[in-house]
């Protein structure tokens, strides 16, 4: 029994000397991992622990605890080094006392996990959003509220995290933002903000206007809101980028906003800004003639004349162009008005005046008259001609087209001139084109046109109504009992294109043609029902009985 005791003892201390030696390495790689961490290595110790080794009451060696020189076993209240506690998590850095106890080891945050032993203390949640390294031992804690980085801030709050934005300083010790990184969390606050104004971006107005649809809305909103000081802030952003701003996507709604709310003082100043650039330039880019447009729409009647004279020379280009188009119309469509206003206010004189102001551009349609009703882009001016202006100009447009609207029946875009002759023009410019329509076959070959066709039909909506009445003649002429001789309108109502025409008539005629047409229809069934497109006719004489 004795020699099986001896064997126990030397067993016993076997196995305290080998804790013990596990123990020391543990204490030994923990001090040397706290000298040589830095910041961006951390280490989590509670992995490497026994965890018979954090409970003093329930620890079984107690041999070996007074040969550790880290840890105490004497005492069963023994409290353990936090990095060493295997249910750790992060410990109060000192916000509750007022006094930031510093810990240097302290692990990366951890996921959540199981809840710790009463003695252990937890610190409060989400107390902190800054990195760990930024504070010093030294380092006062400011008693101030501190809120969450990505929430949204009271108005007013103290060294809150959009103030520290605009002072290009780090908040709470954080590392000092990009300028993408400013950006997005500007713009965050004016989308979570319904009370943001222009003042809360002051010194970023450049950037947020151009980074989107929905900042530069925000933009526009407070340009029709906002106050004129809140307006004279973006306007001197404005005029401090003027050439990066009119042909950015969303930049050149900041200058059409100032245009449409701003004062008059405002888009004179702006204006004089704009006369700095290449105005044609302006009006050639897909941004930039948005805003040569609302100028035009926007200034008074000596801002526009002035504005005028940049486009001398330069009407056949603008005219060709995708975006040049536009400005001209805005400007036949703008000088027209104050004319016309002019005119109705007993002033002939001053409506003379404005109207010759724009002459340049009436006599560069009249002389490319032919080209531009056949041009893609130079039909559209013709036709703001047509629409608005004042009567003298309106007719030399006019007498002009006529003289060429045998051909532009036909063409792809003269048709849609012709056809705003038919829709503006008096009662001798629409009989003209209505005489050509009702000579011997040609209302049947040019109903079945692709682009005649629409020519047609507008005479039977817009027309007078005895050029209608014409119309419907011709189109109800049957000569099958003579040789070679064909019914109008059940030809034109199984043609795959001119049954369009048919049911127009049938939609616009009065009782006694619809009634002929009815009758005509009905008798013809059978072989209008072996037509593909006829269908349409029928269609529309059953919805006509019911």
């Amino acid at each position: 029994m004795k020699e099986e005791g001896v064997h126990h003892g030397n067993s016993e201390t076997q196995q305290t000397s080998d804790t013990t030696s596990d123990v020391i390495s543990i204490a030994a790689a923990a001090e040397a991992n706290t000298e040589s961490n830095t910041h961006d290595d951390y280490v989590y110790w509670g992995e490497a622990c026994p965890v018979d080794l954090f409970y003093g009451s329930s620890c079984n060696h107690h041999h070996a605890a007074s040969q550790s020189p880290m840890l105490d076993y004497s005492s069963a209240q023994m409290i353990p080094h936090p990095c060493m506690n295997p249910y750790y998590s992060r410990p109060d850095p000192g916000y509750s006392t007022g006094q930031y106890i510093p810990e240097p080891g302290y692990g990366a945050p951890q996921s959540p996990l199981p809840p710790s032993p009463h003695h252990f203390r937890h610190a409060p949640q989400q107390m902190y959003y800054g990195p760990w390294h930024a504070y010093s031992q030294s380092a006062a804690v400011s008693q101030e509220t501190h809120y969450p980085q990505h929430s949204m801030l009271p108005l007013g709050a103290k060294n809150s995290r959009w103030q520290a934005l605009k002072s290009d300083e780090g908040a709470y010790g954080t590392p000092k933002l990009t300028e993408c990184e400013k950006l997005a969390s500007g713009i965050n606050f004016l989308q979570s903000n319904s009370k943001a104004t222009l003042f809360d971006i002051d010194g970023t107005i450049f950037d947020v206007v151009r980074a989107g649809e929905a900042s530069s809305r925000f933009i526009q909103k407070r340009l029709k809101l906002g106050s004129m000081e809140e307006k004279r802030l973006a306007l001197t952003t404005a005029l401090s980028a003027i050439d990066d701003l009119a042909y950015d996507q969303y930049g050149n709604f900041l200058l059409q906003g100032l245009f449409e709310f701003g004062s008059a003082d405002m888009k004179r100043e702006l204006i004089g800004a704009i006369y700095t650039q290449d105005i044609v330039a302006l009006c050639l880019h897909v941004c930039g003639c948005r805003v040569i447009q609302k100028a035009l729409i926007c200034l008074d009647q000596n801002d526009l004349c002035r504005l005028f004279t940049e486009f001398h020379d330069k009407v056949f280009t603008l005219n060709h162009d995708p975006n040049g188009n536009h400005v001209i119309q805005r400007c036949i469509q703008a000088m027209s008005y104050f004319a016309r206003n002019a005119a109705n206010n007993g002033d002939p004189d001053l409506a003379s005046s404005l109207s010759d102001q724009m002459q340049f551009i009436i006599d560069d349609i009249i002389t490319h008259v032919k080209k531009l009703s056949m041009h893609r882009y130079g039909c559209r001016v013709v036709q703001r001609a047509i629409e608005h202006c004042v009567d003298h100009q309106k007719n030399a447009v006019l007498e002009s087209v006529i003289s060429h609207y045998p051909t532009l029946l036909t063409d792809q875009y003269g048709n849609y001139v012709v056809q705003q002759v038919l829709a503006c023009g008096n009662e001798a410019h629409q009989g003209a084109i209505v005489k050509t329509l009702t000579e011997e076959g040609v209302l049947l070959s040019l109903s079945m046109h692709k682009f005649a066709s629409n020519v047609v039909e507008k005479v039977l909506v817009h027309g007078e109504s005895q050029h209608r009445v014409k119309v419907l003649e011709e189109m109800l002429k049957d000569t099958r009992n003579d040789e070679g001789g064909y019914c109008c309108l059940i030809e034109l109502a199984k043609d795959p294109i001119a049954n369009y025409v048919v049911n127009r008539a049938i939609e616009v005629s009065e009782s006694d043609y619809k009634e002929r047409i009815r009758n005509l229809i009905s008798s013809n069934r059978q072989e209008l029902s072996k037509s593909p497109y006829a269908k349409y006719v029928l269609q529309r004489i059953a919805t006509c009985d019911k």
